[in-house]
């Protein structure tokens, strides 16, 4: 029989590969401060507006090229609107850190582009909220075969990072990161983006949001 399936109301989960680094680029990431998180699950930048450092200008370029076509040819966003980078940071993993669920406060749209990986560097997962309810209920426990493992039937998505790999999601995507395995350090750069410009329809409800850092 032919069918056809619609992932209706999905949820946008969009990976791109960007260019390689420079070598200079990837040697300022790598040799950038970092300091332990509290939590003692990984290492941060201080500076939390990271590829606004000339330093990281054509990697910056490459990530907003790569985020207008998210947003004006997959999910056709209107052009009075104009999505801001507004932080950054880099993130360094040793063997064994990890990153456990969380969603981004205080933004739309956020992303992760990989520097420097290997296969045992530890998966992104992605996981659906319990209050999506794109097939059965949450309440009842209905039981799958795995055989025909899909965006449909799972609770979890899983990517493998891989050098140059950028991903970008909605903030409120719950998502975390499974602990490393690797000998080699995990490098990552993660930003977060939000809107400015005209919101509504009509006069009545219509926002007008600037975004006065940016003036």
């Amino acid at each position: 029989m032919n069918y056809q399936v619609t992932p209706l109301f999905a949820i946008p989960l969009f990976t791109m590969q960007l260019p390689p680094l420079q070598d200079s680029t990837k040697k300022f990431i790598l040799q950038s401060e970092y300091t332990r998180f509290p939590a003692g699950n990984g290492y941060g930048t201080a500076n939390k507006y990271y590829l606004d450092q000339p330093e990281l200008r054509t990697l910056r370029i490459d990530i907003m090229k790569a985020c207008s076509v998210f947003l004006k040819e997959v999910l056709d966003v209107s052009d009075q609107m104009e999505f801001q980078m507004t932080n950054s940071w880099a993130v360094k993993h040793v063997k064994g850190d990890e990153s456990g669920a969380h969603v981004h406060d205080n933004a739309m749209l956020s992303g992760v582009y990989y520097v420097q990986t290997d296969e045992h560097s530890g998966d992104i997962v992605f996981q659906k909220d319990k209050n999506h309810h794109n097939v059965f209920t949450p309440t009842v426990a209905v039981p799958f075969n795995n055989r025909n493992h899909n965006c449909f039937n799972t609770d979890s998505w899983m990517i493998k990072p891989k050098d140059n790999l950028l991903i970008l999601f909605p903030s409120t995507l719950d998502h975390g990161v499974m602990p490393s395995q690797s000998n080699q350090d995990r490098y990552c750069v993660a930003f977060n983006l939000f809107a400015f410009g005209k919101f509504g329809y009509d006069q009545v409800t219509q926002l007008h949001l600037v975004n006065g850092e940016r003036l």
